[in-house]
């Protein structure tokens, strides 16, 4: 679809730039997407006057609301820090959704929750599909499966009586980010390609994020580094959440093709982004497929940051095999420790005991040890069975 300015949306239909704002204020006008710099509208819409005059003004399936921002702590730049981010917002709703991503991100996740509970029902699809995205994940550090279900089931309700373009955009994104997430099968982002150009840039960044990591998934992974690279040197210090998800990739890219400096550099780039904030969980959600990075990094240098990563990772991971397990044909274990199952990823990636010992600072010895554990655990006799227990 193409898309036109408000100035050429102007002169197509003869009327001031004042009153074409004035429809898009009052909602008049189908399918006109916010972004940072102005309004996107597409070039096909009919001219609301136009709609009054032939008598169809009934027929408009507008609803009568004012686009807000989707996922803003994400789309939005906050290369000054959340606090200051939050003076630059007028709109509370909006305020309390970042307010309810950056304590996700903080791995607070209680908070995180009860925020986002507020506006699973609100009337603007933003706003709400934010809210569900955001109360799904932090569910899943309290185990409850059902309720994370029932949000999934809404956001899919969502998608499918979405009746103008906006709607329909970040209703797709919403179910992308949802299918990377947990692993789907059934994943396909080809829908979303198209739209990302559409999206505010903070979004975009992530929106390619998302297609790097499902590509990773699919083993592709010099294409999936191609996207990220590029990403990550549009997001630059402007976007952190994107840069700190965009690093995470890469690194665990790298670690899968064994560019093991590499992937130790971009580990500590994306922690070192993190740490300002105390931003923990993205390394929560990733731990297993980066690899023994957290092992490496935070360990023996951080300690108690580790133990709190360790501790969340039992939960979220627990809460994360609830919803994947049942649908995949790929059932990830819970029965190893998170560092167990760090020494898993690399001997399933084809690491040998003595680059496993190296990349998580123990002797080869104790690696043998973790290995026979797992392999008691796993009830399996070859490292060639680890596979089809662990994430890939």
């Amino acid at each position: 679809m193409d898309y036109l300015s408000v100035k050429e949306i102007a002169e197509l239909w003869g009327v001031s730039i004042r009153m074409v704002n004035y429809y898009l204020n009052t909602g008049r006008i189908q399918g006109a997407i916010r972004k940072s710099g102005g309004w996107l509208i597409p070039a096909n819409t009919p001219h609301p006057a136009d709609l009054r005059k032939s008598g169809q003004r009934g027929q408009e399936k507008i609803p009568p609301r004012m686009a807000k921002c989707y996922m803003p702590l994400i789309s939005r730049p906050c290369d000054n820090g959340f606090q200051n981010l939050l003076l630059t917002m007028n709109d509370e709703e909006e305020r309390d959704i970042a307010r309810a991503l950056h304590h996700y991100f903080r791995d607070e996740h209680e908070e995180a929750r009860e925020i986002s509970e507020k506006y699973l029902t609100s009337k603007c699809p933003e706003i709400r599909l934010s809210a569900l995205i955001t109360n799904t994940m932090a569910m899943l550090q309290t185990g409850d499966a059902a309720k994370c279900r029932r949000n999934l089931e809404m956001i899919q309700r969502d998608g499918q009586r979405a009746n103008d373009d906006s709607w329909r955009l970040y209703s797709s994104i919403t179910d992308a980010l949802i299918s990377v997430f947990f692993h789907s099968e059934k994943l396909d982002l080809t829908p979303i390609r198209p739209a990302i150009g559409i999206l505010p840039p903070g979004m975009q960044y992530f929106a390619m994020y998302a297609i790097a990591h499902a590509l990773y998934i699919r083993r592709e992974y010099e294409h999936a580094m191609g996207i990220a690279e590029s990403a990550l040197l549009m997001a630059g210090t402007r976007y952190p959440i994107d840069s700190i998800y965009l690093n995470i990739v890469l690194c665990m890219i790298c670690m899968s093709l064994k560019q093991d400096e590499r992937a130790e550099q971009k580990f500590d780039a994306a922690w070192s982004i993190a740490s300002r904030e105390g931003y923990i969980h993205p390394f929560v959600e990733h731990h297993g497929i980066l690899q023994g990075q957290v092992e490496r990094a935070l360990r023996k240098q951080e300690p108690e940051t580790y133990n709190k990563i360790v501790q969340s990772v039992y939960r979220f991971s627990r809460g994360w095999m609830k919803i994947h397990n049942p649908v995949s044909t790929l059932q990830v274990t819970d029965a190893l420790t998170p560092y167990e199952f760090s020494i898993a990823m690399l001997a399933a990636k084809g690491r040998s005991n003595k680059e496993i010992a190296a990349l998580m600072g123990v002797s080869v010895n104790t690696v043998k040890s973790y290995m026979e554990s797992i392999f008691e655990k796993l009830q399996i006799s070859s490292r060639n069975e680890i596979d089809a227990y662990v994430n890939r």
